[in-house]
């Protein structure tokens, strides 16, 4: 089996750069010119210049519900609590209000990682001692006890979305370095490795071309063509990106595996994996067609180093069907040229068919 985690850094750097739009900041500027060891070092890096940019420029606030005992009525008294605790022997009641605090999901997050970075071995001194220091701007902020399940309930509203880049890259460097420190499988690392870069890898690839290109782009859910409107316990059909362009539709779902095709043997021919072509012939057969329009369907492969690629256009049903891989380890450049020619592709043939 080969490995698909080989990603010179720099090219790391320009997908995080195209998937979160915050890295063109000119506070970012100065990493695109560096030269980095490994990945963690580029977290850390971003980290280091940007949460002081959050700093700056507020951490974010919500409301949220305190509960306390107190002599002085605020909020709604909590009578079940008052009794049970016996806080009236005090002349004290229970009471629960809501306070307009940065004791918030996403600062804990934050202050939670600077505790963990500030400790770990695994970065540089200079850097330990500059996350220490960062600490001291989020004395209001209680500490948990980090641990990926705090992800999970991560939720942004659009007063807070400049922190998901950095809530992201917290993540991306913790669990680095866990899996550094943890005595995991290196197949279990490497299968971890690899769902953290396909996530980044389809964020790039919609952001790419909404930023470079003058396609309509979007990523919209596909509703499946029922003939009796029952839709119960059918999957969601979460489209990655769709391109379009005068009545030309091209439906791109990308794919960041391990291995890209497969042989039922060793030393057997390479065939497409049937549950992607399953999956981007659904995508086509269950989206409406506005009159006269043509639709296509691409699966968009990252490149391993195996020497079976997928390079194929099929036709199924009347529906062009490309399979392409790209090479992520070409310099960035190339990446660039080679995204904008499998578009490029289709809608000059279609453009000539349709003529």
């Amino acid at each position: 089996m080969e490995r698909n985690n080989n990603i010179p850094i720099r090219n790391i750097y320009y997908m995080l750069s195209y998937a979160y739009q915050t890295l063109s900041l000119s506070e970012y500027k100065q990493i695109g010119t560096e030269k980095f060891e490994d990945v963690k070092e580029l977290y850390a890096e971003i980290l280091m210049i940007g949460i002081p940019v959050l700093i700056r420029g507020g951490l974010s606030k919500d409301y949220i519900s305190i509960e306390e005992t107190s002599n002085v009525i605020k909020g709604k008294i909590d009578i079940n609590s008052t009794i049970k605790k016996n806080t009236l022997v005090n002349k004290k009641i229970s009471v629960v209000y809501d306070e307009f605090s940065e004791n918030i999901l996403l600062n804990q997050i934050i202050k939670a990682t600077l505790v963990y970075l500030s400790r770990s071995n695994k970065i540089s001194r200079k850097m330990r001692r500059l996350f220490y220091g960062l600490l001291a701007y989020f004395t209001e902020v209680s500490d948990v006890e980090l641990d990926l399940k705090l992800w999970k309930n991560v939720r942004y509203n659009r007063q807070d979305i400049r922190y998901q880049f950095i809530v992201d890259v917290c993540r991306y460097l913790y669990e680095q370095l866990l899996f550094d420190e943890s005595s995991t499988s290196q197949l279990m690392k490497e299968v971890q490795d690899e769902q953290r870069l396909s996530t980044l890898y389809e964020k790039f690839i919609y952001e790419f071309f909404k930023r470079e290109t003058k396609y309509n782009v979007s990523h919209p859910q596909i509703h499946w063509n029922v003939d009796d409107e029952f839709t119960d316990a059918l999957p969601i059909m979460q489209t990655d990106l769709v391109l379009k362009k005068d009545k030309m539709t091209l439906i791109v779902d990308t794919k960041f595996y391990s291995e890209n095709m497969v042989a039922r043997f060793k030393g057997g021919v390479a065939k497409q994996k049937s549950g992607n072509l399953y999956q981007i012939f659904t995508y086509i057969n269950n989206w409406k067609n506005d009159p006269g329009e043509t639709v296509a369907g691409m699966l968009l492969y990252a490149k391993t180093t195996a020497l079976n690629q997928p390079n194929h256009i099929y036709h199924i049903k009347g529906n062009p069907i490309y399979v392409v891989s790209l090479n992520l380890q070409q310099d960035f450049k190339g990446i660039k040229k080679d995204l904008l020619a499998y578009a490029h592709q289709f809608f000059a043939l279609m453009k000539g068919v349709n003529q």
